[in-house]
């Protein structure tokens, strides 16, 4: 039907990339609880409604404010081919799994705090008489932690109570805060290069169409990927019980990526715009959202053989993207 069709392509398709980070986080603080047991799979289960329902109640804020922009440009709406009996029943779904989880994952004031600021950025970043998303980088800050920040913290500490509150060393918490800043304000600047046509087209003022795209891209380049790489290194290197596993894992497939590429297109560091999606798509993003979270699963497995369930739910759960990167992949580096 066209309005699953929609839905799928508006918010599912989008948010799997965003659940990867989240996950993370979780997975982590679980396997340092030394978790087993049905009883976390079912909290798994519980936190994935949870994070449709907030992302949707975020596209939905966005997207009733943006709704004759999309209409505009070709772009898809959450609320194209939806009467407005229906979208109303939408918002209620997602209003519903925003709340009715809480009655099952622990829940305490700060919680309460970190869900009402989730709330409040997607009000004042989407809605008039705010529309931080239209003043330059306060919105692209906003977004960064609506979309990145609070969402990871609120997991990671939400599965700290259930594991009996396993804590971080605060440097490691203080890294973990500037990395996840960081890489929102990158994904969100790159959307917004994405949407520059469009952008310009409705006459919508974000930091892209007040600096441009050179600017912008220039910026990203120079500052966000080194800084954000600076962050993430020590973090695979502090990351607790893993012997610093990850951050040798992580430079061999910088480096083998680096190779594979250059075989590929020799001036590889000559081309500003292959230069960019190298390090922004492949280097970064790609590993954050497709490798990290598998090889962090596979490891946890061998210390606790109950990750094997959850190795399981998470192919499950992002199969789309293993499926359409495996695609990509081959397309791309298969003479045939």
């Amino acid at each position: 039907m066209a309005f699953i069709h929609n839905i799928q392509h508006r918010l599912w398709n989008n948010v799997q990339y965003k659940f990867s980070t989240v996950f993370c986080s979780l997975y982590v603080v679980l396997f340092l609880g030394n978790s087993s047991g049905n009883k976390i799979l079912w909290y798994i289960f519980v936190s994935i409604l949870l994070s449709i329902g907030v992302a949707g109640m975020g596209y939905a804020l966005n997207d009733y404010h943006d709704y004759e922009d999309d209409i505009k440009n070709g772009k898809q709406n959450l609320f194209i081919n939806f009467s407005r009996p229906a979208s109303v029943l939408l918002v209620i779904l997602f209003l519903t799994l925003s709340v009715f989880p809480w009655f099952i994952l622990p829940f305490d004031r700060y919680s309460l705090y970190l869900i009402l600021l989730e709330f409040f950025l997607f009000i004042v970043y989407a809605l008039p008489p705010f529309r931080l998303k239209e003043k330059g980088f306060l919105g692209v800050l906003t977004d960064a932690l609506y979309a990145q920040v609070v969402p990871c913290v609120l997991a990671a500490y939400t599965y700290s109570k259930i594991e009996n509150k396993v804590s971080f060393p605060v440097f490691f918490v203080l890294i973990y805060l500037g990395w996840l800043i960081l890489t929102g304000i990158r994904n969100i600047l790159n959307h917004q290069l994405e949407d520059y046509n469009n952008d310009r087209n409705t006459n919508t003022h974000t930091f892209v169409t007040k600096y441009g795209l050179s600017f912008t891209r220039q910026w990203v380049m120079r500052l966000l990927v080194p800084a954000e790489l600076l962050l993430f290194l020590p973090l695979l290197y502090f990351l607790p019980q893993t012997s610093h596993l990850f951050l040798y894992a992580y430079l061999v497939y910088v480096g083998a990526y680096y190779i594979k590429e250059k075989v590929r297109k020799k001036d590889l560091l000559e081309d500003q715009h292959e230069q960019y999606d190298f390090f922004n798509k492949q280097i970064l993003n790609e590993f954050y959202e497709i490798h990290f979270p598998l090889m962090l699963l596979f490891y946890f497995s061998f210390f606790q053989p109950f990750f094997i369930w959850i190795f399981s739910l998470n192919l499950l759960l992002f199969f789309p993207i293993y499926y359409r990167y495996t695609v990509g992949f081959l397309k791309k580096y298969l003479p045939f």
